[in-house]
């Protein structure tokens, strides 16, 4: 019975050490009052002759940063180049959109780091992929 109590014990003690520090941790949805990043992985469906990957998260002040495992492809010999587009800003305010990247030539890839402009809060965030300039021929947008 001793035995029994000692063990108790020791559970609920180890229990009170190790449950404070499981509530320290990030979440993965992103919590703009928390401090923690809100990762994200998005893999537009391209248009054929394309391919893209973005890699990035939500960081403090509202702010989006693209790893540099981000990329766009150029993979047919159609003379088109593949741009990477972002569209960022307010869910219900202003949004901006702009190419990032584009890669050029069959085969081309290019990596891609990108943060959202200073002084734009950013709760919206999607990216497509364009082949040739403008936005002609465009995947949809996904985020």
């Amino acid at each position: 019975m001793k035995k029994l109590i000692v063990s108790m014990a020791a559970a609920l003690a180890l229990g009170t050490l190790v449950a404070p520090a499981a509530h320290a941790t990030c979440d993965p949805v992103y919590d703009p009052g928390s401090g923690c990043p809100g990762m994200f992985e998005l893999r537009p469906d391209t248009p054929v002759g394309s391919e893209a990957y973005a890699q990035g998260q939500f960081a403090e002040k509202l702010s989006v940063v693209l790893r540099k495992t981000t990329f766009v492809k150029d993979t047919a010999d159609d003379g088109l180049d593949a741009y990477l587009w972002v569209l960022y800003g307010q869910w219900n305010g202003d949004k901006y959109k702009e190419p990032i990247a584009v890669a050029s030539g069959p085969g081309a890839q290019t990596s891609v780091e990108w943060t959202s402009p200073p002084g734009v809060s950013v709760t919206y965030f999607q990216v497509r992929v364009c082949l040739g300039p403008g936005e002609g021929t465009c995947s949809r947008w996904v985020g």
